[in-house]
């Protein structure tokens, strides 16, 4: 079964070798997270992603999406892409303007199969994606800067979440620009390297309008 959020809503600078592939300042553990928000509407399940046709530099972002149940609570999770817009992104942050053109386009959060989070310690779990067959990023929730706990308890304390919302984790390093033609291929594993959700997107240019 496949996700299907009103809310996303997104941790950033996780982990901190992304944040130092791109030249950011991480938060310290004991402040809060950095949180931002895409659209619900900007899901896509496996299957094709369409590249915006105003950017140029668009990246996969491989993270664990979580879904809050109906206490509020994890329930499920899945393998998750937050597309970013980078070169667009950039220019909103030197007018330090919101990133929201950069992060919630359409079809910026692909999500793969769920599986439930019962039995299952979400500290323990492996990120990966490969680009045409070659490994362009992993890693492990446990490298997380922010535990899956702090993430959660700070966004039920101030924003409006509602059950079956999706939170997004944060990414490992290894973020990279794609482009049409490019098979995506992206997995949550288990501790024993077991796949407990898999998706593969096939990237194409711009709908034409």
């Amino acid at each position: 079964m496949l996700l299907t959020p009103n809310n996303v809503w997104c941790i950033g600078r996780n982990y901190a070798e992304h944040v130092r592939e791109l030249g950011n300042e991480a938060q310290p553990a004991g402040e809060a997270p950095m949180i931002f928000l895409k659209a619900g509407s900007s899901v896509v399940p496996p299957g094709n992603i369409h590249l915006p046709g105003w950017s140029q530099d668009v990246h996969h972002e491989v993270e664990l999406a979580v879904e809050l149940g109906h206490d509020l609570k994890p329930a499920r999770a899945a393998v998750a892409l937050d597309l970013t817009a980078r070169d667009v992104q950039s220019k909103l942050k030197s007018k330090q303007w919101p990133w929201t053109l950069a992060k919630s386009f359409a079809g910026a959060t692909p999500l793969g199969p769920a599986f439930s989070l019962t039995g299952v310690d979400p500290s323990k779990l492996w990120l990966t994606l490969d680009v045409n067959g070659k490994r362009r990023q992993t890693g492990r929730t446990s490298d997380m800067i922010f535990s899956l706990d702090t993430q959660l308890s700070y966004v039920r304390q101030h924003f409006p979440v509602v059950p079956g919302d999706v939170l997004l984790t944060g990414t490992p390093h290894g973020v990279s620009r794609m482009a049409a033609g490019d098979e995506i291929l992206a997995r949550v594993l288990g501790p024993e390297g077991e796949v407990l959700s898999e998706a593969v997107w096939q990237v194409r240019a711009a709908n034409p309008k």
